[in-house]
């Protein structure tokens, strides 16, 4: 019977079909409806020929958990000896239904034999999820998924490593059953580890296993660096699904006779990853003077503004520390200034990203230094010990002496002077104000409002007001202009550091090479979409390229280029010169990609 239905079903579709194969059309279909709350839902639109610039449609009420993923099939056909082609071109979503009620996924365009395509809106009803357990009758009749059908696993990098030092930790979901949705129940603790966690797609893909087929997803990955040693336990994580399952005892129902609706009912279930414990040595002994638990591969840059000033003047001193480790935990360390400079607390400026394995980027601390008393001054060396994984060894970090000539400042006024202790206080004056023996006097009479000086007092302010006021038109049309220019240039200037970098590959100059396309993509950025120099981050890219409807794709190529970039600087590798060539080449074509999907 149940075949029977099925023979039915496929014929009752191919009539429609051939009803509305005559004129060619955008068609879209999904796979449930009604849907479930939190149930996935296949989204296609379809047309019976190749289709381009394909522009989807507004999916409120949903979030969108993938698309557009376009396909593109052919057939052949053989009519009285002749055979024609047929092309059919497909764009997919998957989207999961967010909240109860009746929504509309709107009309999607599509380009196909000179024409343009719109395709019809479709509404789609989401209903309460009718968990197994309110079904005792069903419930009966259904199996929790087995360990080899569904189930988590917990994976590191790696096993043994020092204190200080960082691994990945990942949890990928498996399953070969339908699951209508997932959520986190319980969250490892990660006690002993400092945690950081790194972006996923959480999007499944297909692999083989054993030789078995397996939609995979990556849920959770997460950078951790270990605070003690011994051996630590990385705790289960928990994860609520809601399997699909088909009902075993439906019975037939005369206005469902294909058994098309209510065939399928949400059953909960929760799936625990195994514990994974690590192995965390202690770092060896004896630990070097200066060390302050840095833990990597890092460099070290001092830097200082000026190197002649007066006394009470302030002075700029930045250090910083680059490289990949654990830079995300040090801290400001011990340095000897001069007892004559007033130190304040530095100021910590965190640029570090997550990379694949490790932490990458920078640790900025910047000193304002203000010398009390004039002479000749010196900032002795710094020195930072950090310890290298690697080499499993200690390594010294080294800056040079910074001389400071401070010359006599200027006396205040009241002649009171600050010492660097606060506790002393110099007259440089007497500590009684002296007698004033001249005063002005005036005619009896005379009124302010008569004289010159008030009319020049009065005018003068209006004839500024009006100038300001000339003057800000004038620079904001100029403003104008010059944002334009840099918006029609900013290909041009782009291209032009690509050559720079092209010019640095052929010298076999690396960290120059990876240092001017990271330069080129956010030139051009900020020059393109007028972004200020403050407020250049993977962030802005993102908001910017979605306001100006740049492709999903291309976003994460962009974005993607300038990491990978970034880690070629900060934690160098050997890289292949046809690889680097493959990379300048990605970078041209990004730029062009941009340049052409800007609306």
């Amino acid at each position: 019977m149940g075949k029977l239905k099925k023979n039915l079903f496929i014929v009752f579709l191919g009539f429609c079909f051939l009803a509305n194969g005559q004129d060619l059309q955008l068609s879209v279909a999904v796979n449930k409806n009604p849907a479930l709350i939190g149930e996935q839902i296949r989204v296609e639109f379809s047309i019976a020929a190749k289709g381009e610039n394909f522009r989807g449609p507004n999916f409120k009420g949903f979030r969108i958990l993938g698309g557009p993923n376009p396909s593109t099939s052919s057939s052949y056909t053989f009519v009285n000896g002749k055979s024609e082609s047929h092309v059919n071109t497909t764009y997919t979503y998957i989207v999961q239904a967010k909240q109860i009620g009746e929504f509309t996924i709107g009309a999607a365009t599509l380009k196909a034999k000179g024409k343009q395509y719109v395709s019809k809106a479709l509404k789609i009803k989401v209903v309460k999820n009718n968990i197994q357990k309110r079904n005792n009758s069903n419930s009966k009749n259904v199996k929790a998924a087995s360990a080899e059908q569904l189930y988590l696993k917990a994976k590191v990098n790696k096993t043994k490593i020092y204190q200080g030092e960082q691994i990945v930790v990942t949890y990928k979901l498996f399953t070969r059953i339908d699951l209508a949705s997932t959520e986190f129940s319980k969250n490892p603790s990660l006690n002993g580890f400092w945690t950081q966690d790194i972006k996923t797609t959480s999007k499944f893909k297909r692999e083989i296993i054993d030789g078995i087929p397996y939609n995979v997803a990556t849920v959770k990955k997460a950078l951790l660096t270990a605070q003690k040693s011994g051996k630590l336990e990385i705790d289960p994580m928990e994860i609520k699904a809601q399997i699909r399952v088909q009902n075993s005892n439906n019975r037939s129902n005369r206005f469902d006779p294909f058994g098309m609706f209510n065939q399928f009912s949400l059953m909960e279930q929760l799936i625990n990853s195994k514990p994974i414990f690590v192995e965390v040595m202690p770092l060896p002994s004896p630990k070097p003077i200066h060390f302050y638990g840095g833990v990597g591969n890092l460099k070290m840059k001092v830097e200082i503004d000026k190197k002649t000033i007066k006394a009470n003047e302030a002075v700029n001193m930045k250090i910083t520390l680059s490289g990949s480790g654990n830079l995300v935990l040090i801290e400001p360390f011990k340095i000897d200034f001069p007892p004559d400079f007033e130190v304040y607390d530095p100021k910590v400026i965190d640029k570090t990203f997550s990379a694949k394995t490790h932490t990458a980027g920078k640790k900025i601390f910047e000193y304002l230094l203000i010398p009390r008393f004039e002479g000749n001054y010196e900032i002795p060396t710094i020195s930072y010990n950090f310890f290298n994984p690697s080499t499993k060894k200690y390594k010294t970090l080294r800056s040079n002496k910074v001389p400071i000539s401070v010359l006599k400042g200027e006396q205040e006024e009241n002649g009171i002077s600050t010492f660097s202790n606060k506790q002393e206080v110099k007259l440089l004056n007497s500590d009684i104000r002296y007698i004033h023996t001249e005063t002005d006097l005036q005619e009896k009479g005379t009124y302010f409002y008569q004289s010159k000086l008030f009319w020049m007092l009065f005018i003068i302010p209006i004839l500024l007001f009006l100038s300001l006021f000339v003057y800000l038109k004038i620079l904001e049309k100029t403003n104008k202009n010059s944002i334009y220019s840099k918006s029609r240039k900013a290909t041009t200037f782009a291209q032009k550091r690509l050559k720079n970098a092209q010019k640095h590959l052929i010298n076999d100059n690396k960290e120059l090479f990876f240092e001017e396309i990271e330069k080129s993509l956010w030139g051009y950025f900020a020059d393109k979409f007028a972004v200020e120099v403050a407020q250049l981050s993977k962030e802005s890219v993102r908001q910017y390229f979605e306001k100006f409807e740049i492709k999903e794709q291309t976003q994460n190529q962009f974005i993607s280029l300038l990491g990978d970039c970034e880690m070629a600087r900060f934690a160098p590798s050997e890289m292949q010169n046809t690889k680097m060539e493959e990379l300048l080449k990605l970078a041209r074509e990004i730029i062009i990609e941009v340049e052409s999907q800007k609306k």
